[in-house]
């Protein structure tokens, strides 16, 4: 398998920063590791994240809100 990739993010969504879903994206950040692509594994389970809600606000304020 050739992969076409320089750097992968890897989104841990579990509440559980230790759990198995942490287990498993180290297992294949490893495995991408070993094939030369680079890797950042981000804990998101804790925050608090929503989808837009196209509100339009971040075309005045140049940020979403």
């Amino acid at each position: 398998m050739v992969l076409n990739m320089s750097n992968v993010l890897l989104i841990n969504g579990s509440p559980n920063a230790k759990g198995c879903t942490a287990t498993a994206l180290g297992i294949v950040a490893e495995e991408l590791q070993k094939n030369g692509v680079e890797t950042t594994i981000v804990h998101v389970g804790h925050r608090d994240i929503h989808g837009c809600i196209g509100c339009g606000r971040n075309a005045e304020q140049q940020h979403c809100c």
